[in-house]
């Protein structure tokens, strides 16, 4: 694993399905759908790209979502938690990607990147970095801005759960490096 520390927000991010807005709320079901098969490929599962496109997302959207997704299953270095499509929570690694891809959207590659290494080991995340960038231009372009949790926090809303943020503690890695979806 690489050297470089995790580098977390201080605003704690959502922590249900329901709290999330538009954009956040469309990566977080594209991702769960595109797992799905994963966990039981024996059963039909209804198509991850549908929601993309519905959304007025390109092609490029979808094959750039799809390579970044194939990068961290191949490459990452812990199980992924990722939920099942019902499931009210979030995952960890679901408002990381939500995290990595807001920065991209903002510009700032290396942060994202930075985030990435939580995931993967520095030669995964140099891989990942263009297909992150790609999907993150490509819901900029569709008007899918993902909201920015520090705007959020000057809400009285948001500042009060601020006091109470969630820790999270850097998982071990694992024999199976991540071929195991949580949840």
């Amino acid at each position: 694993m690489s050297s470089m520390q995790s580098h977390r927000r201080s605003i704690p991010a959502p922590e249900r399905f329901q709290d999330l807005r538009g954009a956040e709320a469309l990566v977080v079901s594209v991702l769960r759908l595109w797992a799905e098969p994963l966990r039981e490929p024996e059963r039909r599962h209804p198509h991850w790209q549908d929601g993309m496109t519905e959304a007025g997302l390109s092609n490029d959207a979808a094959v750039a979502f799809d390579t970044l997704m194939r990068i961290v299953l191949a490459a990452t270095v812990r199980p992924l938690d990722l939920h099942r499509p019902p499931c009210p929570g979030l995952g960890t690694d679901e408002t990381l990607l939500l995290d990595m891809l807001r920065l991209a959207q903002q510009g700032q590659h290396g942060e994202a990147g930075l985030l990435m290494n939580d995931l993967l080991p520095l030669a995964g995340v140099r891989m990942a970095m263009a297909p992150l960038c790609v999907l993150a231009t490509a819901l900029s372009r569709a008007g899918l801005q993902l909201p920015d949790p520090a705007e959020d926090a000057r809400t009285p809303k948001r500042a009060a759960a601020g006091c109470m943020e969630r820790t999270r503690e850097r998982p071990l890695p694992t024999a199976d490096r991540g071929a195991t979806l949580l949840h």
